[in-house]
């Protein structure tokens, strides 16, 4: 049986995230370059301005698993991820270890948790030293990410993959039959001005 493929793309959203911390970074180095150029000298400037010129660095640094290019492919002697530049990093399906975190944002006001939003899966793969963790955001079709984990932990078992579910079709919201005498009375006077 042919690998299934789950196509991935580095997401829109995080190379904004990525463009806007640089854009901040190349501000704040420009005024601690214009503070420094004064004679201002303080280790406040220095070290806020030095914080915030690293700070797109060490997100796209530790941010490697929302970054990849090309395809996941999952057979059953194999299983091939991609990284950032599209270089596959393959692992036998037998010897596959496989941790899943989910990932929840917590939105609070003060102290105040005021509500979560799920934001996907870290999938991390390892096969003795081999190791790369993949997010479930960069999947073209992030809704496929159960899909795909439940298509790693088949292949684990030495069970062939199956892709993911075709959605299923649009369920109506009206009812097939009104409830009560008003609702009948608005279905009759919709259906006659169709």
């Amino acid at each position: 049986m042919d690998p299934v493929v789950y196509p991935v793309r580095t997401p829109l959203a995080y190379w904004l995230v990525v463009g806007a911390l640089f854009g901040l970074a190349a501000g704040a180095g420009y005024l601690c370059l214009l503070a420094l150029g004064q004679g201002v000298v303080s280790w406040k400037i220095v070290g806020l301005g030095g914080l915030v010129v690293a700070a797109p660095v060490i997100y796209f640094l530790a941010t490697a698993e929302y970054r990849a290019r090309g395809e996941i492919r999952v057979g059953t002697a194999q299983v091939e991820v991609p990284d950032a530049r599209g270089e596959v990093v393959r692992f036998a399906s037998a010897a596959l270890e496989l941790k899943i975190t989910r990932v929840i944002v917590r939105f609070m006001f003060t102290v105040v948790p005021v509500g979560e939003v799920p934001r996907g899966m870290v999938i991390e793969l390892r096969e003795g030293g081999r190791r790369r963790r993949i997010s479930s955001l960069t999947l073209v079709d992030p809704q496929h990410g159960e899909a795909l984990v439940a298509d790693l932990e088949r292949v684990r078992q030495g069970l062939p993959p199956q892709g993911p579910r075709a959605p299923q079709g649009p369920t109506t919201r009206r009812p097939q039959r009104p409830r009560d005498e008003f609702e009948a009375q608005l279905e009759r006077e919709l259906a006659a001005m169709d």
